[in-house]
C-alpha cells in the first residue's frame, strides 16, 4: 500500500506499512507457497497411487488398448459400442455426452452415489460459509481488520486448511468408492461451470483492462470510448460477490471428476485448486496480484489443450482449444498486467500480430481438415472467443437489468434503504441464494437423467447462460445481505460512490501493492 506520510520535526517522512511475516516471508506469500507445495505433492501422490494399482485409462478412444480399462469402465459409445436401449449411450452423438471415467452400472451402489455427494455438499457449504462469515464481519464490524495486506488471519487459514482436508478426502474417496458425480449430472455442466468463471473474470477485469487491447477503460477519455464503455455497475457487483460463484464452479468441477492418474486430470485439479487457493487468500495482497490472476485465467489454455490432445478421437480438437483460448489471451487477458499502462498504445497489437502470423502459417500450410484441405479449419480459432464474449455481454446485461430493477423498486415503493435487514429477511435472502445454485445443479441432473440429446457445444452454451443468469440473481441477493452497517444504520457502499472516483481510487490501491 501507499506509505503513510507523517510530520517529524518539521519534515515529512514516508512511513512504510509493517509487513506481517512467517520465517521472514510475507504471510500471504508463505500461505500461497504452502498451498502450491501441497497441490504439487498431492498430484504426485495421485499419479503414484494410480500407477501402483495399474490404472492406465487415458481415454475412451484407447479403451481396447489399455491393460486395465476394459475391466474398469464401459467403452466409448461409438460405432459398435452404441447401445440403443441404454440412456447416454444410445446414439451417434452419445460420445460427446458420455463421461468415460465412471463405474459401470452394475458396480454402482447407493453408497457410491451418496458418499461423493455428501463430500461435495460438505465442501461446498464449508467454503461458502467461510466467505459469508468474512464478508459479513467486514460489512457489520467497524474494527473488522479485514483489509488488503500481507496478514493471514483465521478468515484465510480456515478455508485454506479446509480445502486441503477435502482434497485429501477426495483422493481417499477415489480409491475407496471411485465414482465422482458423473453418474448424476451432465458432463457439460462441469465444463460450463468453469466457462462461467472465465466469463465472470472478463466482467470483473473489465474496469481496468477493457475488453480489447486494454480498451475501453476509465483512462480512455475520448468521445468514442466514453460512448462505447459499458456501465460499471455490473463490474462492481461481480468484484464484490464473485467469491460464491467461483467457489461453486471450482468445487463442483473438482468433485465431478475422480482423482484418476492422467495428465489431463492433473492439470484440471491444479486449476481448480488454484481457484480455491485464490479464494482462501481473500483480503490479501496475493489475491490482488495481477500476475497470479493472469495465470489463473490463462491456465485453461494449457489444461484444455492437454485434455483434447490426450483424449484424441477421430477429429483433432486440441488446436481449437489451444489457439482459441490463446486468441483471448493476446486480445484481452494480457492487458491486465500493469506494465502495459507504461507503454505507448501502438505497442498493444503486437502480440496479436505475432499470433495472427502464426495462425496463417499453421492453418495455411500445416493443419488440414478431413479432406486434406488447408485454411478450412481456420474458423475454429474464433469459436471459443465468440462464445465467451457473447456470454460476457449477456452477463453484463443481466446484472445491469437487475440493478435497474432494484433501483426502480426502491424508488417506486419508497423503501428506506438506511435500515438493515432483519434476521428473518437475511435468512430468506440466504435461502434464495442457495436455491439459485440448487437450480443450477438440478438442471444438470435433469439433463443427465433424461439424456437430453443436444450437441455438446450447444448444450454447454445453454448451461453457461443459465448459470450466469442464476449467479446474477444470487449476487443481487447477497447485495441485500452485505450492505455495510454502522450503528444500526446502512452506510454508503462503494457502489454509491461516483463511478469515476471509485475506479481511480481502487486502481491506485491495487497497483500500489503489485
Amino acid at each position: 500500500m501507499d506509505g503513510v506520510k507523517a510530520e517529524n520535526g518539521g519534515t515529512t517522512e514516508e512511513k512504510k506499512p509493517t509487513v506481517a511475516r512467517y520465517l521472514g516471508i510475507p504471510q500471504d506469500i508463505f500461505a500461497w507457497a504452502v498451498g502450491m507445495g501441497f497441490i504439487i505433492s498431492l498430484m504426485a501422490a495421485m499419479m503414484g497411487f494410480g500407477h501402483l494399482r495399474g490404472w492406465d485409462a487415458q481415454s475412451g478412444y484407447s479403451h481396447n488398448t489399455s491393460e486395465s480399462s476394459m475391466d474398469r469402465f464401459l467403452p466409448e459409445p461409438i460405432g459398435s459400442n452404441i447401445e440403443p436401449e441404454v440412456p447416454g449411450r444410445c446414439d451417434s452423438t452419445a460420445s460427446g455426452r458420455w463421461y468415460y471415467w465412471q463405474l459401470p452400472p452394475e458396480e454402482v451402489t447407493a453408497w457410491t452415489r451418496v458418499f461423493v455427494w455428501l463430500c461435495y455438499i460438505s465442501h461446498q457449504l464449508f467454503i461458502w460459509g467461510t466467505i459469508y462469515v468474512a464478508q459479513r464481519v467486514r460489512a457489520r464490524s467497524q474494527d473488522h481488520g479485514l483489509k488488503y495486506g500481507n496478514t493471514m488471519t483465521k478468515y484465510q487459514w480456515v478455508p485454506l486448511i479446509g480445502n486441503i482436508c477435502f482434497h485429501l478426502l477426495h483422493l481417499a474417496q477415489t480409491h475407496w468408492t471411485y465414482d465422482a458425480m458423473a453418474q448424476e449430472v451432465s458432463e457439460a455442466s462441469s465444463q460450463s461451470s468453469v466457462i462461467m468463471i472465465l466469463v465472470l473474470v472478463l466482467l470483473l477485469e473489465y474496469r481496468d483492462r477493457g475488453l480489447f487491447f486494454g480498451w475501453p477503460t476509465a483512462r480512455n477519455t475520448d468521445r468514442v470510448s466514453k460512448a462505447l464503455r459499458l456501465n460499471q455497475g455490473p463490474t462492481n457487483l461481480v468484484r464484490k460477490y464473485h467469491g460464491y460463484a467461483f467457489a461453486w464452479g471450482a468445487i463442483y468441477t473438482f468433485w465431478y471428476h475422480p482423482m484418476e492418474n492422467t495428465w489431463a486430470h492433473v492439470f484440471g485439479f491444479l486449476h481448480t485448486w488454484m481457484i480455491m487457493l485464490q479464494g482462501s487468500l481473500m483480503f490479501t495482497n496475493v489475491h490482488l496480484n495481477r500476475y497470479w490472476r493472469l495465470l489463473l485465467e490463462f491456465w485453461v489454455t494449457i489444461h484444455a489443450t492437454i485434455v483434447a490432445f490426450q483424449i484424441g478421437g477421430p477429429v483433432e480438437l486440441w488446436q481449437m482449444f489451444c489457439f482459441g483460448f490463446l486468441l483471448m489471451f493476446v486480445m484481452t487477458q494480457l492487458f491486465g498486467l500493469p506494465f502495459w499502462k507504461k507503454l505507448p498504445t501502438w505497442v498493444r497489437p503486437l502480440p496479436f500480430t505475432v499470433y495472427f502470423a502464426l495462425m496463417i502459417g499453421l492453418y495455411g500450410f500445416y493443419f488440414v481438415d478431413g479432406e486434406g484441405r488447408h485454411w478450412i479449419r481456420l474458423n475454429e480459432i474464433v469459436r471459443i472467443p465468440f462464445i465467451e464474449y457473447t456470454a460476457f455481454l449477456f452477463s453484463w446485461l443481466c446484472m445491469w437489468s437487475f440493478l435497474k430493477i432494484e433501483a426502480l423498486i426502491q424508488r417506486r415503493l419508497s423503501i428506506d434503504t438506511s435500515q438493515p435487514l432483519s434476521e428473518v429477511a437475511e435468512g430468506f435472502y440466504l435461502f434464495l441464494s442457495l436455491s439459485a445454485y440448487a437450480v443450477c445443479i438440478g438442471a444438470s441432473f435433469l439433463i443427465q437423467e433424461f439424456d437430453w440429446k443436444m450437441d455438446l457445444i450447444a448444450l454447454m452454451v445453454v448451461l453457461v447462460m443459465l448459470f450466469i443468469l442464476l449467479v446474477a440473481v444470487q449476487m443481487m441477493f447477497m447485495k441485500q445481505i452485505m450492505k455495510p452497517v454502522r450503528n444500526r444504520k446502512v452506510v454508503p457502499s462503494p457502489q454509491d460512490v461516483s463511478k469515476v472516483e471509485l475506479e481511480v481510487k481502487e486502481s491506485v490501491e491495487e497497483h500500489s501493492i503489485e
